[in-house]
């Protein structure tokens, strides 16, 4: 019998924004390439995003070491690699694009200082209604994106605007999410000076349970 020591290919597909182009992208199961989608409209769980260092290697995935808090910053990890500060956060898109179907479950993450500002604009925003919509997340939608002339030229800041709040209950694919990371271990899932090292970008989105017609998206 031989050894059982596949992956289990539980990874979740990535949204990525490059700010030097201002586009997002994704990769569409059975393509080896990204595809560019334009002003996605997005449900983000902002109540569980995490905020840390990221490492963006060549060739590899991101090295993580998260905060063990919003209001706690963890410490700069030593070493010559040119860690920044960055964020995790995973999305739900609903929309059936050309070229990429329905976008579902994303992971969205970045160190890149025109993400991190677009991101802290969208956190104050969903601070200031969440109050107000007990067990909803919030509904953006991106609206375009904001030169910024910089040392190394321009980039671009993405503009999200928040249009509405979704009941939590109608995109199960956020908690069965969170279910999944609950039942792996810390020491399975890390190096052992802390530092996360996640699996290949998988290539499938799930997209959960369908929508009811009453989402706004």
């Amino acid at each position: 019998m031989p050894l059982n020591l596949g992956g289990d290919n539980d990874f979740t597909p990535y949204l990525k924004y490059n700010t030097k182009a201002g586009r997002f992208y994704v990769r569409p199961q059975g393509v080896t390439e990204d595809v560019e989608i334009v002003n996605p409209r997005l449900a983000i769980d902002m109540a569980n995003i995490r905020t840390g260092w990221i490492y963006y290697s060549e060739g590899s995935g991101p090295e993580k070491v998260w905060d063990t808090s919003l209001a706690q910053a963890a410490r700069r990890p030593p070493g010559p690699q040119k860690w920044k500060r960055g964020f995790e956060v995973m999305v739900f898109g609903n929309d059936n694009l050309p070229g990429v179907g329905v976008l579902g479950l994303r992971e969205w993450s970045s160190n890149a200082g025109n993400a991190n500002n677009a991101i802290v604009k969208m956190f104050e925003a969903y601070e200031a209604g969440t109050a107000a919509n007990p067990g909803k997340v919030p509904f953006y939608v991106c609206a375009g994106v904001t030169p910024v002339n910089g040392q190394y030229g321009t980039k671009y800041e993405p503009r999200f605007e928040l249009k509405g709040w979704v009941e939590r209950a109608k995109i199960p694919a956020f908690e069965e999410y969170l279910e999944k990371q609950a039942l792996k271990t810390e020491p399975h899932h890390a190096a052992g000076n802390g530092i996360a090292h996640p699996g290949p970008m998988a290539t499938a989105a799930p997209a959960g349970k369908p929508f009811d017609d009453s989402i706004p998206f």
